[in-house]
This record gives C-alpha cells, structure tokens and sequence, in this order.
C-alpha cells in the first residue's frame, strides 16, 4: 500500500474519533504527518513496506539538520535550528501514525520501524509563570474607558482567575456565564465547570452589559469576547491583544501567551494549598499525569526557596566566622618566611 494511501486512512479515523482532539490538532497532525509523507516520496519511498527503522532514523537526522523557518517562513528565526520537542513532536505522531498501520493489519505481519528507532529526548524546563507584578502591570496596560480595553482587562482577569485554555476563551458563550462559575467546552469536547470569583465575575458583567454591545452591529453574536467587525473574538486575536498589552507594559523575559496564564494560575494553585486532585478537575486535564508537571515544577520552586533554610553553609554560618587561631598563627609565620 502506498503510504500516502496509508495517512489518508489514518486521518480519516482520526477524523471520526475526534472526541479526544482538538481541531487545531488534527490540522497539526495532518500537517506533521504529510510532512513525513512528503519527505519519503521525495526519497523514494512510496510504498508502506518500504519505510524501515533506518528510514525513520534519516527522518530523525533530516528534522535536527532544519531550519526553523525552513518549516515556517512566517517566522523570524533565522539560523535556529527546530527545538528537540518540536522533533519530538513531529515523531509522536509519526509513531501514531505506525501504531495504527499495525493495528489495521497494514504492515502485514513486518515489525513497526518505529519501534527500533530510539525516543527522541526534550530537555525539561522550569515552566514560565508570571510574577505579581507583571500581572498587575497588564492589567494597568488597560484602556478602561474603552470598549476594547475594557474587553481586554475582563479578558485578563478571566485567564488570570481561571487557566482556562485560549480555545475555551474564544469559545466562551453568553449562556455559559453563571453566577460563581462558567461553563467552557474543552478538549475531548468535554464540558466542565470552573469556578468564577467576585473580582472577575463583577468585570466579566460589567463587561457584557456595558460594553461589548459597542464592539459589534447589534450585537447578535452570542460569543463572550467580540473582535474587529463584531465577529467573536479568534486565538489569533486573543494574542494580538497578549502582545500589545505586554508591550505597554514593558513586560519581558516570560512569553506572553494564553498558556502562560494557565502555567501562573496552577502555580498560584498549588501555592495557595490547593489540592492537585481539584486543580487536574479546574484545568481539565484527562490524565493526572499531566498535572503532576505542575506539581513537579512546584516542588522544585519550593525547594529553591526554602534553600536557605536548610543549607548547612547557612545553618552552620560557615564562611562567617573568623580564622582559628592555629591558622592566623602559622599564616603570619609563612608571610614573615615569604618576607
């Protein structure tokens, strides 16, 4: 079977069983995945029972020799090699894509190439969150005597107040703004509950019934957070904003993005004594695997700050005391010798 003939398949299941994944992944995935396609054809490998593990391996070595913009022109990165969890990236779903050819009886009977093919490894590093400060100055960005910036500081507090997903914001329903929580529709086209505070939830009101109906024609839609031309509000909007709020606000060193929040909100969790259990249920994790990033990042966080502490240099005051006496004396003496 041709691989292209193969991937079709494969997106076509994924397609079906869509529950368990966003649309922005399965654009993702057909993307990566043809990528792959694409770069066998050009070797010479067409068909399935061709791709060998030294196959995959060339794919591996092609991905770490590329470019960033190589892959994305839009981006000005020039000369920066793809990051390990971009390659990372491109071979989760490569793998997938060979795990579903075996179960389909597709590699008829030929071991997975991909299972002889070592893991690609991704450093792990602390996750970015942003300080008090900077939050307070995003907020302080706000124009608040306009429609715009008033919908900007709701927006703000909302991700602040809640992690939620930047799909889950964009998507966000006037139906779905109850008193003390709202209503998102997550990944897996899962519905949960997340809890609102007063602070937000007084902003989100003020912002729906005094302002929003200034940023579209009569406002019919019936999405939360309006963009240009009264039509809702899209991700590429909603970082649009990020960018230019943390301009005004000077704010540098963390990325500015929907996800940052998310990152600030579960460590402001877990550091008010939050339960990881409820955090997993607030972020709407499937897995507590993936909430333990956050309790892992925590704890090491706690523990730099706690080092002091403990540190038997600290304890002990070592380095702060003076000399023994023995050694002042015998010190004196090799100066005088050196003399």
């Amino acid at each position: 079977m041709l691989i292209r003939e193969a991937m079709n398949g494969h997106m076509m299941d994924a397609q079906i069983l869509s529950e368990g994944m966003s649309t922005r992944y399965l654009e993702l995935k057909k993307q990566r995945l043809g990528y792959f396609v694409d770069w066998c054809e050009k070797k010479g490998v067409t068909e399935l029972e061709a791709v060998t593990p030294n196959v995959v391996r060339g794919f591996i070595v092609h991905l770490q020799s590329l470019k960033v913009d190589e892959l994305n022109p839009k981006k000005p990165t020039k000369d920066k090699p793809l990051s390990p969890l971009t390659v990372k990236g491109y071979m989760l779903i490569v793998q997938a894509f060979f795990s579903w050819c075996d179960r389909e009886g597709l590699l008829e009977g030929r071991t997975n190439p991909t299972k002889k093919v070592p893991r690609v490894k991704a450093p792990k590093f602390v996750i970015q969150t942003f300080t008090p400060a900077q939050l307070a100055e995003l907020l302080d960005a706000c124009d608040m005597d306009t429609p715009y910036g008033y919908r900007d500081y709701a927006m703000l507090l909302l991700l602040m107040d809640t992690g939620i997903r930047a799909s889950e914001l964009c998507g966000l329903r006037l139906g779905d703004i109850q008193e003390g929580y709202i209503t998102v529709f997550g990944k897996g086209s899962k519905q949960r509950e997340v809890g609102l505070g007063p602070i937000a939830g007084q902003a989100l009101w003020k912002y729906i019934n005094q302002y929003r109906k200034a940023l579209g024609p009569k406002a019919i839609e019936d999405h939360v957070f309006i963009g240009q031309n009264g039509v809702p509000l899209l991700r590429g909007g909603l970082y649009q904003a990020l960018q230019r709020l943390g301009e005004r606000a000077h704010i540098d060193g963390v990325r500015l993005s929907p996800h940052t929040f998310r990152h600030t909100f579960a460590r402001a969790w877990l550091e008010n004594g939050g339960e990881i259990f409820k955090l997993s249920r607030v972020l709407g994790h499937s897995e507590m695997q993936t909430t333990q990033v956050y309790l892992r990042d925590f704890q090491s966080r706690e523990a730099r700050v706690e080092h002091a502490q403990f540190s038997p240099v600290e304890r002990l005051k070592l380095g702060k005391r003076s000399p023994p006496k023995w050694r002042s004396s015998k010190q004196d003496k090799g100066d005088r010798d050196s003399r």
